[in-house]
């Protein structure tokens, strides 16, 4: 009775010791300036041109596979 309480303990303080350090940490932010593909560069240049994807600075080159990707800035 005795080992089974202690043995419950430990594995108690075990959780809750791996449960703090998922809880402070942080998250990874990654930042790609890759947007998307695009089947043609009309497509891909006027995404390109949107505010919301980016506006003046952009790019669009064509991949081995002749679609283009859209790379800002």
């Amino acid at each position: 009775m005795i080992k089974t309480l202690v043995a419950a303990g430990i594995l108690g303080a075990a959780v809750a010791t791996a449960g703090v350090g998922v809880a402070s940490a942080r998250p990874v932010v990654v930042h790609s300036d890759y947007i998307g593909n695009y089947a043609t560069p009309e497509a891909c240049a006027a995404d390109g041109a949107s505010p919301k994807t980016g506006g003046s600075q952009y790019q669009c080159t064509q991949a081995q596979d002749g679609t283009w990707d859209l790379v800002t800035s």
